[in-house]
């Protein structure tokens, strides 16, 4: 399923905005603008399918810390004016989770999340009540099964969690499941674990990996992926010009694998603890973009951070090639990356901005 477009209302600076999505995108501008803002707010989609999302916003600071705290819109209803909302629209079904705040003084867990309202439609039929195909009200909800009727889930529901997280007899509900597992393979990669030793640095049981783990950590285990099932030419292709001096290999002992590194005039491998955090963050941003499996949707999150500008050509090339099998969202505050990425794909380049505290997309791209 190709994300068409993506709608966030009321998270921290997004009061509100309206992204059409491209196979490739690069969202860009200054920096506290707010684009951290946004692929957090996407992330969270993500996290809701996996019954993550009151664990998700408290890491956040709970739903107080992530609500929009400016000015309310005069046209805004009260109910859409005390809700974060988040929708994604695919080829084949909309979805949308109204987030709102817990009555005061109603539990302990005050910083939860309550769930308002969840929805599907399916697209191309716009929002019309014969194509939701799932409507939540708060702790109720109506599912279209596999015969095609509309019945009540009958499981009692957790206020503070997506309907995704706690879907139990999927096979009855295919519709909702394969929307369910899509969203679940989204791939988020923010920041990788490249400070002293962090288990990056070392060596690690090494178990077949055509995934990269979020922070990194498995990064041997899928680089040896990579080089036995994977496009292991280009692997090495684009180590090789990011690092012309140097050749990477992974060294494997009592099963646990490290990444060590061949560099002209060492006498010696440097193993992974000796690793500069930029090289180590730039072989994970490898390793993540060629992974055998790729995934439908994945977003990265500010990939220049700590790597020096000689290896922007390097990485922008490899954006573009990934593209060809994922949707890609690439939030850049370097102008010269999304110029870079351009020079190889057709990029769907949104800048933002932020005026009196709000996000806002910049009217010229």
């Amino acid at each position: 399923m190709t994300i068409k477009q993506i709608h966030v209302h009321g998270f921290r600076s997004i009061k509100n905005i309206t992204l059409p999505l491209q196979q490739l995108n690069v969202v860009s501008g200054p920096n506290g603008c707010g684009k951290s803002n946004l692929y957090k707010a996407v992330r969270l989609l993500h996290e809701a399918t996996n019954g993550r999302l009151a664990r998700a916003l408290a890491e956040e600071g709970g739903i107080q810390k992530v609500m929009w705290a400016g000015k309310k819109s005069c046209s805004a209803s009260r109910k859409e004016a005390n809700r974060l909302i988040l929708s994604v629209e695919m080829d084949d079904m909309e979805y949308e989770l109204a987030i709102g705040f817990p009555s005061p003084g109603s539990s302990l867990f005050d910083l939860d999340p309550l769930v308002k309202e969840e929805r599907i439609w399916l697209s191309g039929q716009q929002r019309r009540p014969s194509s939701c195909i799932m409507q939540r009200t708060n702790q109720t909800a109506f599912l279209h099964n596999i015969e095609g009727e509309r019945v009540s889930y009958s499981a009692v529901l957790q206020s503070e969690e997506s309907l995704f997280g706690q879907l139990s007899e999927p096979h009855r509900y295919p519709e909702l499941s394969l929307l369910r597992e899509h969203l679940r393979q989204w791939r988020f990669y923010h920041e990788f674990a490249v400070w002293p030793g962090s288990p990056l640095r070392a060596p690690q049981i090494g178990v077949r990996a055509p995934v990269l783990a979020h922070d990194g950590a498995n990064l041997a285990a899928a680089w040896a992926t990579i080089v036995e099932q994977g496009h292991h030419e280009l692997l090495y292709k684009v180590t090789g010009r990011a690092f012309p001096d140097a050749e990477f290999q992974v060294d494997v002992k009592d099963g646990r694998f490290q990444m060590l590194m061949l560099r002209q005039g060492i006498l010696r491998p440097l193993e992974s603890a000796e690793f500069s955090d930029g090289t180590l963050r730039f072989l994970c941003l490898v390793v993540a973009l060629l992974s055998p499996r790729p995934p439908a949707f994945m977003a990265l999150n500010e990939p220049e951070n700590s790597l020096h500008e000689d290896l922007l050509p390097a990485l922008a090339e490899l954006i573009a090639e990934a593209s060809q099998f994922s949707q890609l969202w690439v939030t850049s505050h370097s102008p010269k990356l999304a110029a870079l990425i351009a020079q190889h794909a057709e990029v769907n380049h949104i800048q933002l901005e932020q005026i009196d505290g709000e996000t806002r997309i910049a009217e010229e791209a």
